[in-house]
């Protein structure tokens, strides 16, 4: 392994702390009356487990929302959801499922609580605040949200705040799919004369999230914010580093515990990775008609590879895996018919298409690169120091006076 993967390895599993462990049902949600606001908080990796207290405000999230809460039960309430927290049991405080599991339990009881919240209290709106991977957790639940598919409407959601996402779109600006705007839209029923106030703190930062699924968040767009850090792998990986990529999708499906079991679970989920991207391959990349064979990808090889080892990607089904196989047998033998025409021309595309993993990796072995994350762990763990939280404590601030009509 070189040094450039080994460093994509375990920088992958050092910062990307975001991805559906079955547990009993979760309590009900601890909510007194119907307050104008009510927020679902999801911590990050290490910071949270099974039935732990939804209303003990520690860590990060709890310095944000320890001043919201003081306005009072009328105005605001707040719940931390109880998930494993896990990254493979290899990160302190946190459980022994895979990352991958830990951070689907987060996004099936988020919605579980949104429902809750919702049922209970019909007038009442809902925000959520997440960091890193509880981040990733919410923001994969407010894109269902925004596209229609999620536990509740849109409207029933008055912000959400995501501070060091894993899932954070390519190039995000503060206000996601909002570049240039940063004081968020008012939330759905008020005119906004608080929030209007509000201005998101922070700078775009360049990159996307680590485990980055590109999507957007449809009708909550102005709603939702992307806080990263500078410096912050989780949420602003490199462009050019699908290495990383792939490594961390990986790393997020494994056990960790061990050196042992590490080693072993990885060459599973690597061998089963390289398969699937080459079943797509096979199945969508070639093309043969009138006795010829072209390569012709859809996406580049290394889009493939980073898609294959993506655990919210299906693994191709049995079905799909022997039309891979039949499609394989076609490809040889239109080649053979043609050896001298067809052989040199696909030589000369697969080439290529190989050529450019180097460009889709290219800024791994650049040292600005690696110099900019060069303090990346305190990037990622310092949002509560770095003067970030402010912004998003006056924002729910505001929120909750609009609802109430009775903003200062």
């Amino acid at each position: 392994m070189t040094t450039t993967t080994r460093a994509a390895f375990t920088a992958a599993a050092t910062v990307m702390t975001a991805w559906t462990l079955v547990t009993p049902a979760q309590a009900a949600v601890p909510i007194t009356g119907c307050p104008a606001l009510y927020v679902l908080a999801v911590q990050g990796t290490g910071q949270s487990a099974p039935g732990a207290s939804p209303t003990s405000d520690t860590s990060v999230l709890g310095e944000l929302l320890k001043p919201v809460v003081a306005l009072g039960p009328n105005l605001v309430q707040r719940s931390y959801i109880g998930y494993d927290a896990g990254f493979g049991g290899a990160v302190p405080g946190g459980g022994a499922a895979p990352y991958a599991t830990s951070a689907n339990q987060a996004i099936r009881l988020i919605g579980d609580d949104a429902k809750q919240v919702a049922a209970t209290c019909p007038s009442t709106k809902i925000a959520g605040v997440a960091y890193s991977q509880g981040a990733q957790a919410w923001s994969e639940v407010a894109q269902e949200i925004g596209d229609g598919r999620g536990p509740i409407p849109a409207d029933r959601i008055a912000a959400v705040i995501l501070y060091a996402d894993p899932d954070r779109p390519a190039g995000a600006p503060v206000i996601a799919g909002r570049p240039g705007q940063t004081r968020p839209d008012a939330p759905p029923g008020t005119n906004g004369a608080a929030v209007s106030g509000v201005q998101i703190a922070g700078r775009p930062v360049g990159g996307a999230g680590i485990g980055n699924n590109g999507q957007g968040y449809g009708a909550l767009t102005g709603r939702v914010a992307e806080i990263c850090a500078p410096g912050d792998l989780a949420c602003s990986a490199p462009d050019h580093a699908a290495i990383l990529r792939f490594a961390a999708r990986l790393v997020a499906q494994a056990d960790l515990r061990n050196p042992i079991a590490a080693l072993g679970s990885l060459n599973t989920l690597l061998t089963s990775a390289l398969g699937a991207a080459w079943t797509t391959i096979v199945g969508n990349d070639f093309t043969l008609a009138n006795g010829t064979i072209d390569y012709t990808p859809r996406k580049s090889l290394s889009q493939r590879f980073v898609d294959a080892a993506d655990p919210r990607n299906p693994a191709p089904t049995l079905e799909q895996t022997n039309a891979a196989n039949a499609r394989w047998g076609q490809i040889t033998a239109t080649v053979a018919a043609n050896l001298i025409v067809t052989l040199p021309k696909l030589v000369g595309q697969l080439a290529a298409a190989v050529g450019q993993i180097a460009g889709d990796n290219a800024d791994l072995t650049n040292p600005a690169v690696w110099a900019h994350f060069a303090d990346t762990v305190a990037a990622h763990t310092g949002y509560a120091s770095n003067g970030q939280l402010a912004s998003g404590i006056a924002w729910l601030i505001a929120c909750a006076h609009d609802l109430a009509g009775s903003h200062p």
